[in-house]
């Protein structure tokens, strides 16, 4: 989502199709446009661009009017923040908006891998009843330990939510204070080798960066406890799943929840698709109506703050002075 400002009604361009709920947002501030606008709405504007590209430097240069860009969601790996800042374009993300239906989420793939859920939906519809039962045992969850890596506001509430059936909660996040880890009621750990050596399940819930790509790799999976459980609800890029894939297969790890991939859509040839105790879903933690309002409606208010001359919360480039509004086309 973007803005930009002109002498006539202020427009807003969207990448994709727009809820219902934000047109009373916008009444008498601002005009909504995107793909299918008339041609004369196009022009000179942003959308005049295939929505969905990546904010890179060469789209923004064809928005000369353009005063920022506020991302739906929380990643902004596709948007080049030092160029935005370079142009004066504040860029805003909306990281409240989906924490709720995220964590829940989380918590989910926790109790389908830890129950063998999905293993059993699969022997359960091919009638093989029970075939593999006296072998293969659900993980009671209380007094088992819970590895966080990243307690942000997503892991924080995994945190408390996981904590409510017994677990003990530990954390690996370099920006967490002890204050607040003691709030969430976890232990710090320092070091994230010393994290996976104590945990049964492994929780993500770090940001995709050129430090954290491939975190979880070979010699990290070697570290986990045999038969634990890795969860991913953050970005794909923080495994190597060709790795996670060799550790499903010697019986390192037990099982694997996972609604995000390094390639997207999942790649029909991905080992990880052959394994019936990896529990996948198709990027849609956050994915429900409640976090789908929020999420449009927190970056629609960042836009009309920013119109109305105000700095916005959750700037991903503060030091950027911004735009001044433009009176005409």
């Amino acid at each position: 989502m973007s803005a930009v400002a002109t002498g006539k009604l202020n427009r807003i361009w969207v990448d994709e199709p727009p809820l219902e709920s934000i047109f009373p947002l916008l009444e008498g501030r601002a005009q909504l446009i995107g793909p299918g606008a008339p041609p004369e709405e196009l022009a000179t504007c942003v959308a005049a661009l295939d929505p969905g590209v990546p904010w890179t430097a060469v789209r923004m240069d064809h928005a000369p009017q353009l005063r920022m860009i506020s991302r739906i969601g929380v990643g902004f790996d596709n948007i080049d923040i030092p160029a935005a800042t370079a142009r004066g374009i504040l860029v805003c993300n909306t990281p409240q908006a989906p924490t709720q239906s995220t964590a829940e989420h989380a918590v989910g793939l926790i109790f389908a891998t830890a129950k063998s859920i999905g293993r059993a939906d699969v022997r359960t519809r091919s009638n093989r009843w029970q075939d593999s039962c006296r072998s293969q045992k659900g993980l009671e969850l209380n007094s088992r330990v819970l590895g966080l890596v990243g307690a942000g506001r997503i892991g924080g509430l995994v945190a408390q939510i996981m904590r409510a059936v017994g677990m003990r909660v530990l954390a690996f996040d370099p920006g967490l204070s002890p204050a607040r880890a003691g709030e969430l009621g976890v232990e710090l750990v320092a070091d994230l080798r010393a994290l996976l050596q104590q945990s049964d399940i492994v929780s993500l819930h770090a940001p995709a960066t050129p430090a954290t790509r491939h975190m979880i790799n070979a010699e990290r999976l070697a570290a986990m406890k045999r038969g634990a459980i890795l969860i991913n609800t953050s970005r794909g890029a923080l495994v190597d799943e060709v790795a996670l894939a060799a550790a499903l297969s010697s019986g390192r790890l037990a099982a694997a929840g996972l609604d995000v991939f390094e390639r997207e859509p999942i790649s029909p040839d991905n080992p990880l698709l052959r394994f019936e105790n990896v529990v996948l879903t198709d990027h849609i933690a956050s994915h429900t109506w409640a976090g789908h309002h929020r999420l449009y409606e927190t970056a629609v208010r960042h836009v009309l703050e920013v119109l109305a001359g105000q700095r916005p919360s959750a700037l991903l480039n503060p030091e950027c002075p911004g735009r001044p509004a433009v009176d005409a086309l």
